[in-house]
């Protein structure tokens, strides 16, 4: 299905029951059901860049704020202004964590950030203030775990009582992104190196721009274009160059094969590509805007497009269609063949 926004789109996100909620550049969010209902739609203060379900409760992020919305009604129980812009949060252990940079002109640099935490019902309850931008925060095994830019590097444990505990890895260069599976938890930097908490994994060309993983395969998209699939002991399984990469996921199971969705823009045009995750063959493809979102879960997958729209594939009639495309292609792949056999025998007489 399409749907859509009346500006560009920011964030997408499923919540368990496969309700679809979209942000906008300009603070629109709206909520759809799993079958395309309007459910309600919200105007906030700014770009909506997170959305996190939890309970009957969607957090965001939304400019300078961090913002609680009910998830029935949309109707906001409580927002708070970070200092500098709100850019990421998680919750853990019923509580929120969320993380703010300010960031200066002049100096073309962040000069400062923050890590905050809030209860549910909006009650701050400390702030860190840290000289490196934490690019991203996650919680995994229990952790808070954030990963951090100049001048500091490496990452950090975020205890629950508002103390930082910093480790340092084998290289300096700072985390751009971070992936995790259930037991690992996977660091890309900006040098093209890949560590985990404790190590150097792999060591690629280019900056690591993003990072998606399962136990058993790595994709990296490199700030040049390239993706690259690794496998758990970092042999590349495949690799695919291409314009420069907007967003990807990995996307729901369908015939047996595991799907790896990403969008590319080249500054003109962009294009939806749709691959085999476990050799990279590619399943299908289509033009698309320049899109900033895609979220993917079990069942669906969902991609929001500069243009206002929202994308949402669903793995069944996903693979009902690629399957009769395929049947297409090689029923006609099986006429032209008969054809040349035709024009052979002729030929031949």
């Amino acid at each position: 299905m399409i749907r859509s926004l009346e500006q560009s789109v920011a964030s997408v996100s499923f919540d368990e029951q496969n309700n679809l909620v979209a942000g906008g550049w300009d603070g629109q969010i709206r909520k759809w059901n799993s079958d395309g209902d309007l459910l309600w739609s919200e105007n906030l203060p700014d770009r909506i860049t997170e959305i996190i379900f939890h309970k009957n409760q969607i957090i965001l992020t939304s400019g300078l704020h961090i913002v609680n919305l009910n998830a029935e009604t949309g109707q906001i129980n409580w927002q708070h202004p970070l200092e500098g812009s709100a850019d990421s949060a998680i919750v853990d252990d019923d509580e929120i964590y969320a993380t703010s940079s300010v960031y200066d002109i002049e100096h073309n640099d962040f000069l400062e950030s923050a890590i905050w935490k809030y209860s549910l019902e909006g009650e701050q309850k400390w702030v860190i203030k840290l000289n490196e931008r934490p690019w991203f925060i996650m919680s995994h095994q229990s952790r808070v775990l954030v990963g951090l830019g100049r001048p500091m590097s490496g990452w950090a444990e975020i205890l629950s009582e508002g103390e930082i505990i910093n480790h340092q890895l084998e290289t300096s260069s700072p985390i751009m992104c971070g992936t995790m599976t259930s037991n690992e938890v996977l660091l890309g930097h900006a040098d093209g190196t890949i560590s985990n908490l404790k190590t150097t994994e792999n060591k690629l060309e280019q900056s690591v721009e993003s990072l998606q993983a399962t136990e058993k395969i790595r994709i990296a998209s490199l700030e040049g274009g390239e993706l690259v699939a690794t496998d758990a002991g970092n042999k590349t399984i495949w690799a695919e160059p291409g314009a420069p990469i907007s967003t990807q996921a990995i996307g729901f199971k369908t015939s047996k094969i595991t799907t790896h969705w990403s969008t590319r823009w080249s500054g003109i045009e962009g294009n939806l590509e749709v691959r085999d995750l476990a050799n990279g063959n590619l399943i299908a493809k289509s033009p698309i805007p320049q899109t900033r979102a895609i979220f993917s879960n079990d069942s669906r997958v969902v991609i929001g497009s500069d243009d206002g729209k929202i994308h949402v594939w669903e793995k069944d009639m996903f693979s009902r269609r690629n399957q009769s495309d395929s049947s297409k292609q090689s029923e006609s792949s099986s006429q032209r063949d008969a054809l040349k056999e035709k024009l052979r025998a002729l030929r031949n007489k």
